[in-house]
């Protein structure tokens, strides 16, 4: 309750609640016409479609391996006795909504400013991975509760209770390996910690032997369960043929531009964001750590990515987001933010906006769409927002109006 009390005493928290419960009624009569994981025949929820992808989660090594949401959603439906399509929702649905909750105590705690941490928790419900969470080729599973663990995580971090952290980012990493992408940038810039951290020094010793904890004790955990499960042949043979997700993923025209486009609208459009945004202007040093961060995990998780997974699964590619959700407000200077309109552009920026506009269009709402990458969704308008948005940000910036002298 001590996490819930700043939420629930907030004045716009009547309105937030709102705002969800509409948007979800909204999506429930959307489910039908749409293409998503949650209404397979047309009908407004599946169960057993959704069963099926539970087994299939449960059984299949690369999946097996990752228990803790499986066996929420099993525990729900065998307590509740309810059907698995209403303990998918149920579960996932629960965990976006706490994972938010736990991303808003962690921007407060970084940040001090109840409007700041609002607003990154807007800008984590719009990121396309979440928006998009269960529509296909997204189908986001064990990702709600990877980051919780991975906020509730960062948040002992930064109090420095090490034995909690421990004991949260080993079941972070339980729940999805990739979680093992974040120690580099935790180690090198220990985001979060606003001491002075000299190079080499005994800080990094300490926090090495920390970091060091939960992947011994992943290692262990992960050498039981597939002894105990009779894996291990199984997983030999799944790792040996990760690697052949590279060629699927540029095999032709049609998976190169989706796996451009997913690797564009999961990462690169914020590392845009984030690069304009530091060419310039100053960056206070809690948001440089963050941000180096940020950049540090995309660099070592994309080319993974992209090399031993389906890169049309652009949740793959958000994980170096927990990063930047938690400053992207204070990064961004949300608290002194001027609407496009109050952006003057000189004519150069006119006409660059104008023919960056132009190519917006032509790619999302005809290049794009002929692959029918879209169909059935608003990928192609959300695509053409953001970089809407990416080309004002960039004219902004780069080509003011500036005042004649007088």
């Amino acid at each position: 309750m001590a996490l819930l009390k700043p939420i629930l005493s907030h004045k716009l928290f009547p309105y937030g609640l709102a705002l969800l419960l509409t948007l979800s009624v909204l999506g429930l009569h959307m489910l039908p016409s749409m293409d998503s994981m949650l209404n397979e025949n047309n009908t407004r929820i599946s169960h057993v479609f959704l069963k099926s992808q539970i087994d299939y989660h449960n059984e299949l090594p690369p999946f097996a391996r990752r228990p803790l949401t499986t066996f929420l959603m099993k525990g729900t439906s065998s307590i509740f006795n309810i059907k698995a399509g209403y303990s998918f929702i149920f579960i996932n649905f629960s965990l976006l909504f706490l994972s938010a909750i736990l991303l808003y105590q962690l921007s407060l705690l970084i940040l001090s400013e109840r409007k700041l941490a609002l607003f990154n928790i807007l800008a984590y419900y719009l990121s396309f991975s979440i928006v998009f969470a269960f529509f296909p080729p997204v189908f986001s599973y064990d990702e709600p509760l990877q980051y919780c663990l991975l906020f509730a995580a960062l948040i002992t971090w930064i109090r420095k209770r090490n034995l909690i952290f421990i004991l949260l980012f080993t079941l972070a990493i339980i729940s999805r390996e990739t979680s093992l992408f974040l120690i580099p940038a935790l180690w090198i810039f220990q985001p979060g910690k606003n001491e002075q951290i000299k190079p080499l020094g005994k800080q990094y010793l300490k926090t090495g032997l920390i970091l060091l904890v939960p992947i011994l004790v992943y290692a262990i955990y992960l050498s039981v369960f597939l002894h105990y499960n009779q894996l291990m042949d199984e997983t030999s043979s799944e790792m040996a043929s990760r690697y052949s997700c590279f060629l699927e993923n540029f095999e032709d025209l049609k998976n190169s531009v989706e796996s451009f486009t997913s690797l564009y609208l999961g990462l690169i459009v914020f590392l845009l964001f984030t690069i304009i945004r530091t060419l310039k202007l100053g960056i206070n040093q809690v948001d440089r750590k963050f941000l180096y961060a940020f950049w540090l995990t995309a660099i070592i998780n994309t080319p993974i990515v992209i090399l031993t997974a389906f890169a049309r699964e652009t949740r793959l590619f958000a994980l170096p987001m927990i990063f930047l959700w938690p400053v992207f407000s204070s990064l961004f200077k949300v608290s002194s933010f001027k609407w496009p309109k109050q952006w003057p552009i000189n004519k150069l920026g006119s006409i660059i906006l104008s023919l960056l506009t132009l190519i917006n269009i032509w790619y999302s709402f005809f290049y794009y769409q002929k692959f029918s990458l879209s169909a059935n969704t608003f990928y192609k308008e959300y695509l053409f927002i953001i970089n809407l948005l990416l080309h004002l940000y960039f004219t902004a910036q780069f080509f003011p109006k500036t005042e004649r002298a007088k």
